[in-house]
């Protein structure tokens, strides 16, 4: 058992803040009234929340990727400095040795066509670069746009230099956007998906005059553009699109005979097909977002902070054990810093482009 180091600290500050000692009496019922206070102070800012949601989706996210050496958190703990100084949320090391420093946010615009926010403000921006300066990391800015789902990392020095405030528009973001560092890709693969659950004709009765039947599964198959799946990996990747990207299931079909069930159809494909011999599927960046929000969300509210990490998603994709496996495209998307010049964001409409010419805005840049 780890010894609750964090939780005694945290015991020592409120005793030290309240003239309370250690071995008071008192302390436990004292530190237990700090604690339901500051739960329901917590619980009643939903902006707050968001935030601390948004950065345990971004470190499982990083940890379920699997290409960096390390991700900690860097914001914990007193901070004793000369000149002001803020630590970011973390700190992460990538496997060519490059130290980053990552403090993230959680945007939500709810104007889809205008996805424009002031992120950091000068005296902040400045106490970042300070405790960047003064312990060697690159600072780095993660932004999770919620309106869209959509992760960007930027490094702000390229996009506004200096201490200035930094206002950043979503389209320039996803044009700088640094992820592919940390293992972010863009997937494309044939359409449709189609997960085949046949029935076991032996324990499935026939179908009653209500319509009714009693069913017992007798198989399940997963299928490609109609080439079923039998290696797990790609089972793993195609439940993860079916589930987690964008594209559509509509309400399961059935095959049938006469008064028997023989099997149950569930299809999955994009909105709009593209006919380019394959259909994009999204960001993984994307999909884990979903996922994060089926777990970490409910009527719009947070219900809980952290989900369990995905690494089995990330394996399957990396994995080139197998033959005559399903085709798959992986698009790695490279920042584009060079001459570049932010833009005012509605000549970027995004409820103008479709989610495809977003998907290839990202993939051109």
């Amino acid at each position: 058992m780890r010894k609750p180091f964090d939780l005694l600290r945290e015991v020592a500050r409120f005793g030290a803040s309240q003239g309370v000692s250690l071995n008071d009496p008192a302390m436990p019922a004292a530190f237990g009234l700090h604690v339901d206070d500051s739960m329901k102070r917590a619980m009643s800012d939903p902006t707050f929340l968001q935030g601390l949601r948004a950065e345990a989706m971004f470190e499982n996210l990083v940890t379920s990727l699997g290409e960096v050496m390390m991700i900690k958190p860097e914001d914990t703990g007193p901070l004793q400095s000369a000149v002001p100084m803020q630590a970011p949320d973390f700190r992460i090391v990538l496997k060519d040795g490059s130290n980053w420093l990552v403090e993230v946010k959680n945007v939500y615009v709810r104007n889809a066509l205008r996805q424009r926010r002031k992120i950091l403000n000068r005296d902040y921006r400045r106490a970042l670069n300070n405790y960047a300066q003064a312990t060697g990391g690159a600072l780095k800015l993660a932004v999770f746009w919620a309106r869209w789902s959509i992760w960007t990392l930027i490094d702000p020095e390229q996009l506004a230099p200096g201490d200035q405030d930094l206002t950043l528009d979503m389209m320039d973001a996803i044009k700088a956007n640094e992820m592919a560092s940390v293992g972010d890709q863009t997937l494309g693969l044939r359409a449709p998906l189609t997960l085949r659950l046949t029935m076991d004709p032996d324990r499935t009765s026939d179908i009653g005059e209500d319509g009714r039947v009693l069913v017992t599964i007798g198989k399940a198959q997963l299928f490609c553009d109609g080439q079923e799946l039998l290696h797990p990996h790609d089972q793993q990747i195609a439940w993860t699109v079916m589930n987690y990207s964008d594209w559509e299931t509509p309400d399961a079909r059935a095959a049938v005979a006469g008064k028997h069930l023989l099997a149950i159809e569930f299809e999955s494909s994009p909105p709009e097909l593209s006919y380019q011999g394959f259909e994009m599927a999204g960001s993984l960046s994307r999909m884990f977002a979903h996922y994060y929000a089926q777990r970490t969300m409910s009527g719009g509210e947070v219900i809980d902070i952290s989900a369990p990490i995905q690494a089995e998603w990330f394996t399957s994709l990396r994995s080139r054990e197998g033959l005559n496996r399903m085709p798959l495209w992986r698009f790695v998307m490279q920042p584009n810093y060079e001459g570049f010049q932010p833009v005012d964001a509605a000549r970027h409409a995004i409820g103008s482009l479709p989610r495809p010419a977003l998907l290839e805005h990202k993939r051109t840049d």
